[in-house]
């Protein structure tokens, strides 16, 4: 049965399907955004939507490979529709699946799925990185430079060229109520186009792209976290769903403070990637700024 919520709560959701639904259309595989789209229709109370995108959920899991889920995506179908021919098939394939895949291998062998995860995992480095030449730099933007170096967007000795420079340049940015990222400092030095960097950014992470700018950002939501951290790591929260915060970061290697929000929030962090200029202009309008500047003009 649906929570009854508000009028403006109602027209908050409804914002939140319309963004989910376009986001999973061009990104079906997008576990993350299915999760938050059901939630969605369920606080709704629109159960055949519900069911529809529970149904799209359980194939991403399965391409993703995450069978166990999948198996219990389907079982949460099965539970509200126990007639559900479809689902229960789709269940007893993969269930018979997973038994085959945990049964025990003869001495000497490996699965096929044992061989690919030794194909795609790259050797460590044997020794340190070149880009930690730097110590200035903040270990996110050390981790953000290296994915960069080595998708191709940069080179080596631009990155550290901006790594030297970003430390002075983004405390500058923060005395005037901006943020500062590695990435915008590419983009104004034109040594990458934005859509290139955020490509690079999205591929090796695997999180979600968001278009924050045509998103309707709650401005209660993005000041429940302390202003200075988010104008530091140029994240915003921008939405509520259930126990789940979302949050829109240009820089989803910042594990430290991906750690701290978990420990700051009494919410689930969901992480989104945007571009820092639209964590920028969310923040200052969520804050007051905008307002402020055009008092002065």
């Amino acid at each position: 049965m649906a929570t009854r919520i508000t009028e403006e709560e109602t027209n908050q959701v409804l914002r939140t399907v319309e963004m989910f639904e376009a986001i999973t259309g061009s990104q079906p595989d997008d576990s993350q955004s299915l999760e938050i789209l059901k939630e969605a229709y369920n606080k709704l109370g629109r159960q055949t939507d519900s069911l529809r995108i529970s149904r799209k959920l359980a194939g991403a899991y399965v391409h993703l490979g995450q069978l166990s889920k999948a198996i219990l995506e389907y079982e949460g179908i099965l539970q509200e529709y126990p007639d559900d021919v479809n689902a229960r098939a789709a269940l007893t394939e993969l269930e018979s699946k997973a038994s085959r895949l945990t049964a025990p291998q003869p001495s000497g062998t490996t699965t096929s799925a044992e061989h690919s995860k030794h194909r795609a995992t790259p050797a460590a480095p044997t020794g340190p990185s070149p880009v930690l030449k730097h110590p200035a730099a903040v270990d996110a933007d050390v981790a953000l430079a290296e994915i960069l170096v080595a998708e191709k967007v940069a080179t080596l000795e631009t990155i550290q060229s901006l790594l030297q420079r970003l430390p002075i340049k983004r405390t500058a940015a923060l005395q005037q109520g901006q943020t500062l990222t590695l990435v915008q400092l590419m983009v104004d030095d034109k040594v990458a186009k934005l859509d290139d960097i955020l490509v690079a950014i999205v591929n090796r992470i695997g999180l979600p792209y968001l278009p924050l700018s045509v998103y309707d950002v709650d401005r209660d939501v993005a000041c429940l976290l302390p202003r200075d951290i988010c104008f530091q790591h140029c994240i915003v929260p921008f939405d509520l769903i259930s126990r789940s915060v979302l949050i829109a970061t240009a820089n989803p290697f910042d594990t430290a403070v991906r750690e701290q929000m978990r420990s700051m929030v009494d919410y689930n962090p969901i992480w989104y990637v945007s571009s820092p200029g639209d964590i920028t202009q969310a923040l200052r309008r969520a804050h007051g700024l905008e307002i402020r500047v055009k008092e002065k003009h």
